[in-house]
């Protein structure tokens, strides 16, 4: 690559010595300009690594440019150098008869240092342009894993709704509704069923969505579980109304909820309270699911958890917010049972649309 400019250099210097009164051969005329610019040869690598450290753009950092101006400063001062050398060994007769070595390298570096500062400039703009497009397929990639992992979320809720355990009570509930003429509360049932399958399918790909939506859901999940337990279910919900623009993942809560209902009121003969909170904590949102079950086992590890729900929920979590994204399952600060705990950073659904909106 660097062959180029180098000919184009000593092309230029060929025909213009040819108008002097020492023309230089052909031989002389490459010899006294390619080796300078094969400096950029080993100066290359070098410099998309410092662009990769030190990336200029906005915000405007003092050390990025410096550090760059320094490096600019070196390739010229050793460009000029190589070119000083050859000067004075092919070409005596274009300048490279000097009174001195000191005064000439002074000279060739002043006045290569405009080509060599845009030459760099260049290679700094390939190497951020190249790291740009890295960049945009890394984030291609992250999102065709979303993608999938919001897929088999999906899948699973919907296991998990048609989970045999849970679709043949559900049925058994209604037929027993039904034989005891309690045929309104059996036709609700039978619609909440229906209106989770019908948003389950037709959810699309999104990765987020807004707390009023996944509320939305959890409570057509929640109401059924309440006809098929009556008054053994008892659902208290704080989610603070300014919240509800928050955007969560999709399906984060419904798992959560499944493994209270089945380790925790189930396991209680009597009664049983599912609290389900939202929470803002400065810059993140907090979900919390607590049941008054029977608490966790001994020894339980999350990390070692054998369920799905969990272990696809971190997962997501972990994809979507890096360490900001987080799962917990603890005991509750007073009492018996299950608190599990997911937190993320907040950001709002006006918020995102303000930012993605055209400015006129």
């Amino acid at each position: 690559m660097w062959t180029a400019p180098g000919m184009l250099s000593a092309l230029e210097t060929y025909f213009f010595s040819q108008s002097g009164p020492r023309p230089l051969e052909p031989w002389r005329a490459f010899l006294s300009q390619l080796p300078a610019w094969y400096i950029w040869v080993p100066a290359t690598p070098l410099v998309f690594h410092l662009a990769r450290r030190w990336r200029l753009g906005r915000p405007f950092q003092v050390r990025a440019w410096a550090g760059h101006l320094l490096a600019c400063l070196g390739v010229g001062g050793l460009f000029a150098l190589v070119y000083t050398v050859c000067q004075r060994a092919f070409a005596p007769g274009m300048g490279g008869n000097g009174p001195s070595f000191a005064p000439m390298l002074l000279r060739f570096w002043l006045g290569w240092l405009p080509m060599m500062a845009m030459t760099y400039a260049a290679v700094v703009g390939v190497a951020q342009s190249l790291a740009s497009q890295q960049r945009a397929r890394e984030k291609e990639r992250q999102a065709a894993a979303l993608a999938v992992e919001l897929s088999v979320a999906r899948l699973q809720a919907l296991q998990v709704q048609l989970h045999p355990h849970f679709l043949f009570n559900t049925l058994n509930a209604i037929v027993v509704l039904v034989r005891e003429q309690e045929t309104d509360t059996a036709a609700r049932m039978l619609v909440l069923l229906g209106d989770i399958l019908r948003g389950l399918l037709r959810q699309g790909a999104t990765q987020e969505v807004s707390l009023r939506e996944e509320v939305a859901v959890l409570s057509r999940y929640l109401e059924i579980q309440q006809l098929r337990f009556q008054d053994r279910l008892r659902v208290d919900w704080d989610v603070d109304e300014a919240l509800l623009d928050a955007r969560v993942p999709h399906l984060v809560l419904q798992p959560l909820v499944e493994n209270a209902i089945r380790h925790g009121v189930s396991a209680r003969s009597a009664a049983g309270v599912l609290h389900i909170r939202a929470r803002r904590q400065g810059a993140a949102l907090t979900l919390e699911v607590e049941d008054d079950g029977p608490g966790l086992p001994p020894g339980f590890d999350l990390e070692r958890s054998p369920g799905i729900g969990l272990s696809n929920t971190r997962a997501r979590l972990s994809q979507l917010y890096g360490d900001a994204g987080r799962v917990v399952v603890t005991p509750p600060r007073e009492g018996v049972g299950t608190v599990a705990t997911v937190t993320l950073p907040f950001h709002s659904v006006a918020a995102v649309a303000e930012v993605g909106a055209p400015r006129g």
